[in-house]
Formats: structure tokens, sequence, C-alpha cells
């Protein structure tokens, strides 16, 4: 074998003058703009309106998808009061709370900017923000129920004794 060959490549076809360009599926070029003009421009800020809304919406759903391996590590921690279970419950009852102090922050980026000022209801985003409020309750709810299974929360008789006054006697026995 001679060690001098080298491997060619030949990446002309032998009709590349003839082949038809073609643009993919979805790609507006230019000389469609100048056709189309106001519509089209329309159009692109509705489906932008659109895609922030869904983006939105898989904001405000994430902390839902997050529970069922939250109650996992809540069950696997153990119902006795340690400080790795008590960590794990403080980190799920304060980060729903540090979530809803900064949910303005959160959802800001998908909020469209319109001249005129609209009410809350009137919002696109007035749905995926309350569906964000009601997964971070259901979360602050997990950790209620944990707190409760290892009893740290007052929920009996006795664990208001402390305030409660003693009991008068209604007759005295001389002796």
């Amino acid at each position: 074998m001679d060690s001098t060959r080298h491997w060619r490549f030949n990446l002309q076809t032998p009709d590349s003058t003839k082949r038809v360009a073609v643009d993919p599926p979805g790609y507006v070029g230019n000389k469609h703009i100048a056709t189309r003009g106001h519509d089209e421009s329309k159009g692109r800020q509705v489906d932008n309106e659109m895609l922030k809304v869904k983006k939105a919406w898989d904001v405000a759903l994430a902390p839902g998808k997050q529970l069922p391996m939250q109650a996992f590590m809540l069950w696997m921690s153990g119902n006795s009061v340690q400080i790795f279970s008590v960590a794990i419950t403080a980190m799920l009852m304060f980060s729903p709370i540090r979530a809803l102090v900064n949910m303005s922050q959160v959802l800001e980026r998908y909020e469209t900017v319109s001249p005129v000022k609209v009410s809350f209801m009137e919002s696109k985003l007035a749905l995926p923000k309350l569906a964000f409020v009601a997964m971070q309750i259901l979360t602050i709810l997990l950790g209620m129920w944990k707190l409760n299974s290892m009893g740290l929360l007052p929920t009996s008789h006795s664990d208001w004794l402390a305030f409660l006054d003693p009991k008068i006697p209604v007759e005295y026995t001389a002796s």
C-alpha cells in the first residue's frame, strides 16, 4: 500500500447549479416580510404573548410538581423530633413563604407592557398568579401536616393547660 495516498471528498454535487433553495418550515425570509407587512407583526406579538402566558403557567405549576418529592422526603425523615426532620420541615415551610413574598419578581418577566393600566383580574397572568399562590399554600399545608405528625402543633387540650385558670372548689371541708 502506498502511504502517500490521502482521502479526498468531493463536496460538490454535479447538479449544484440546478438546486432550488427551499426555506425550512416556519422560516420567513425577507421576500415575505414586504408582502405581509403589519398583519405579520401583530401575529408575532400575539404569539409572543401566548408564549409568555404558557411560560407563566409552567412557572406557576412548578411547585406543584415538586410536592410528591417533598412528601417523600418528609416521610423518609420520620416522625420523631430530630435535627434532620426539623430542618427539612423548616425548609419546607420557609421556602413557599419566601416565594410568595417574591412572587411579583418571579412572574414579572412574563408581563406584557401595556400603555393602559389593567386591573388584576383583566391581566392575562391573573390565573397563573392564583395557581402559583395555591401551589405555595399546598406546600405550606404539607409542612403543617408534618409538624402535626411530629407533635409540634398545639392541637390537644393539654397543650393549653398553662393558659387555663385553676379550678375554684365549690365547697370546703373543715379538717
